[in-house]
């Protein structure tokens, strides 16, 4: 009706000035402005379609067979030392909320909650922490833990232990698939096999390779000789030396008894840091029957190093490698 009032508004306008070129203009221009009004009262609003964005889902089978839907890495529990610095390294150190007691490194970790040992874990203690993804080895248990867990919602990975460097490597990617980093992943597994590498180019070719025994302590009630498929059996080895538990046929562990020690016969012992300071330094290693009786003993072979960095087997592998291979070869001077 408006449109309509000022047509003819403009059409008196245009009679009473008597010009027919005006008049054309006019109403041409009238009538482009009588259907801009019709179209503006006409048209919808203009709604843009709302969507929503689905969490991206990553799907890992891990070594227990049982295969995790992955969507939130925001809140994360390691349940190893060498996974947490692992998860750390691939940029993820920020959603660590909690670790287990094996973790020694790095210094953000060390201040975290911790949840207990992997090894004799409950599920109270993880969950407390409200985490969004657990992520433990096949040494984690028990497996009964594991299911409350994962019965409460929260997805439980479970890697291999790895025994071998390939199997280092294969861990570190597989947490990258995890974490949905692959790329990052596989960049960290080639920065460490070239440490790796690198490291044992300068180890000394021995002969004959020394015979080395790893026993792990925590005071005189637990003194055990490691062997084959542990972590120090690829360490001893890679440094030129003979893994005298696993020439034994020891799988795993097994409790020292001297006689066993003394047939052995290992020209150098390695013992954690801390399990050497529980027994009171080399002459309390000494001290115990069989080892005074060793090569190792006689010549107070002794090798030292702290559980976090012999025994996990991580990204900073490399550096115990390195100092594994400089003081074998102090120890050896001469032989």
């Amino acid at each position: 009706m408006l449109a309509r009032l000022a047509l003819a508004l403009v059409l008196l306008v245009t009679a009473c000035s008597g010009g027919a070129e005006e008049e054309t203009t006019i109403a041409s221009t009238s009538r482009a402005t009588e259907a801009t009004v019709e179209s503006s009262a006409t048209t919808e609003p203009d709604l843009q379609p709302t969507t929503t964005t689905e969490p991206d889902i990553t799907s890992f089978t891990g070594a227990d067979g049982v295969t995790s839907e992955i969507a939130d890495t925001s809140r994360i529990v390691t349940l190893s030392g060498d996974l947490t610095e692992t998860v750390f390294a691939l940029g993820f150190g920020s959603s660590v909320v909690a670790t287990d007691v094996t973790t020694v490194y790095p210094p953000e970790a060390v201040g975290l909650p911790i949840v207990g040992v992997g090894r004799f874990l409950t599920a109270e203690g993880v969950l407390a922490e409200g985490p969004t993804l657990v992520i433990g080895d096949t040494q984690t248990s028990p497996p009964e833990t594991l299911e409350q867990i994962r019965s409460a919602g929260v997805p439980v990975v479970i890697l291999d232990v790895p025994t071998t460097f390939d199997g280092l490597y294969e861990k570190l990617e597989q947490l990258g698939e995890v974490l949905g980093v692959e790329d990052q992943a596989r960049s960290l597994a080639a920065d460490v096999r070239e440490s790796i590498e690198l490291t044992l180019r300068s180890a000394r070719d021995y002969e004959p390779d020394p015979r080395i025994a790893f026993v792990y302590s925590r005071g005189p009630d637990v003194m055990l000789l490691f062997g084959s498929e542990m972590t120090t059996q690829p360490l001893i080895e890679a440094v030129g030396g003979v893994d005298v538990g696993a020439e034994a046929g020891v799988v795993g562990t097994v409790s020292v008894t001297p006689e066993a020690l003394v047939a052995a016969s290992p020209e150098v012992i390695i013992i954690t840091s801390e399990g050497l300071q529980a027994l009171g330094g080399i002459d309390g290693l000494l001290s115990m029957p069989g080892f005074a009786e060793t090569p190792a003993g006689r010549d107070r072979r002794i090798l030292d190093y702290p559980e976090g960095d012999i025994l996990t087997f991580g990204p900073r592998i490399a550096d115990t490698i390195r100092q594994m291979v400089d003081e074998l070869e102090q120890q050896l001077a001469g032989s």
